[in-house]
């Protein structure tokens, strides 16, 4: 497999031009950075050691520099791709402007908001390994290419070399090809093949764990002029337009709280009270049933909620979970509310992604769901009854 990536840095190490310009791969990336109203098609294959013939995406794509200001992007871009395999096809987008990320595949739209929560943006402070900057194929766009080469200036791991003026495959372009390495044991070849002009990408490749069983070659090959209509958009109302089907049939936040009963909850995610993050998958199951109440601390009635809730778990005559999804992002607040987290218990906050997939509008509102995490039933609004709410729906979800 490494017979394109061979052929080519030989071709680079003779046929480099004497007069090229100089540039360094600071000035390449810098160019790149700044890329704006790029927009591509591109054949993207992955081709395994055990197979005979290559994975093969077809994929359209945009991109603009991030916008001033925004400190979480490193560009601004729309990207949709589709891939036919045994007679299957599949297709998903990706689409991030400040500060909201949309992805779609597998017929589930995901959708993050830093308004809900920054966490996914900026995981342990780094911003890139946020959703916005780790989402497929995004690390072939132009301003992600040039954050590639950055980090390469001042990442002892990687020695490459730059040929501003080469010719490959008859054309004259600009090529960077290298290794990266940990401890002496080769983890990555790379060429990247730029049009000399424009430094705009035209070719790449990866071998990863080159000479190993595991050793998989990645290459992608640009065609501007194949790109069509695709345009970066810049808000929730333009995407939904390009995706309306999409966005009304698989959009985990169309969910209304009264259609609830009966459905498997949305997948969420959100930090604890206690600095760790509880994730909840689509598809996964719960080890017993779960009682979730979403709550706002500021809401006077929040106390007595929680009161009557751990009331009504107590009571149970079997093991219960109960969840407090806290749309409140103060630590203090919901403790001032909730006091000292219990054995099975969760105590969420900032849950205001999973308040808006639900469709809750107004709290409290608690949901009953059984193992398999299906709603079973739902109590809207504060009253008295809640622990004979949860007694009576949560005996029933377990079949008691």
């Amino acid at each position: 497999m490494k017979t394109f990536i061979t052929f080519a840095a030989i071709m680079i190490a003779c046929t480099a031009a004497s007069s090229a310009k100089e540039i360094t791969l600071n000035d390449i990336a810098a160019h790149l950075s700044q890329d704006s109203g790029y927009k591509s098609s591109l054949r993207y294959e992955v081709l395994l050691p055990t197979s005979e013939f290559p994975v093969v995406y077809n994929i359209r794509m945009a991109s603009d520099p991030a916008s001033v200001g925004d400190t979480l992007g490193v560009a601004e871009y729309l990207i949709e791709w589709s891939l036919e395999k045994d007679g299957n096809r599949s297709e998903g987008f990706s689409a991030y402007f400040p500060v909201h990320h949309y992805r779609y595949r597998d017929q589930r739209l995901q959708e993050y908001h830093a308004e809900w929560d920054i966490i996914p943006f900026s995981p342990g402070g780094r911003t890139t390994a946020g959703v916005q900057n780790q989402a497929q194929f995004c690390d072939l766009l132009p301003q992600f290419i040039g954050r590639t080469f950055k980090s390469m200036l001042t990442d002892s791991t990687y020695n490459y070399t730059v040929h501003p003026d080469t010719v490959i495959s008859h054309e004259h372009v600009t090529a960077i090809d290298g290794v990266r390495s940990f401890r002496g044991i080769d983890a990555l070849e790379f060429l990247y093949v730029l049009d000399k002009d424009s430094l705009r990408p035209i070719r790449s490749e990866f071998i990863s764990n080159p000479g190993q069983i595991s050793e998989q070659l990645i290459t992608a090959a640009y065609d501007d002029g194949k790109a069509g209509d695709i345009g970066v958009v810049r808000s929730e109302e333009a995407l939904m337009t390009l995706y309306p089907e999409i966005f009304e049939k698989f959009r985990e936040s169309t969910f209304r709280l009264e259609n609830m009963p009966g459905r498997r909850l949305p997948a969420f995610s959100a930090p604890t009270t206690t600095g760790e993050r509880y994730t909840r998958e689509k598809g996964s199951k719960f080890a017993v049933p779960t009682v979730i109440a979403i709550l706002d601390a500021e809401v006077g009635t929040a106390a007595e909620t929680v009161r009557l809730l751990r009331e009504g778990i107590d009571a149970l005559p079997m093991h219960a979970d109960l969840i407090m999804a806290f749309v409140n992002n103060k630590v203090e607040t919901i403790e001032n509310v909730s006091g000292r987290i219990r054995p099975g218990e969760h105590l969420l906050m900032n849950a205001r992604g999973l308040a808006r997939d639900c469709g809750v509008s107004s709290t409290p509102v608690i949901l009953i769901c059984d193992r398999d995490a299906t709603v079973k039933d739902l109590m809207i609004g504060f009253n008295n009854d809640i622990s004979d709410f949860v007694i009576q729906k949560t005996a029933l979800s377990a079949g008691q």
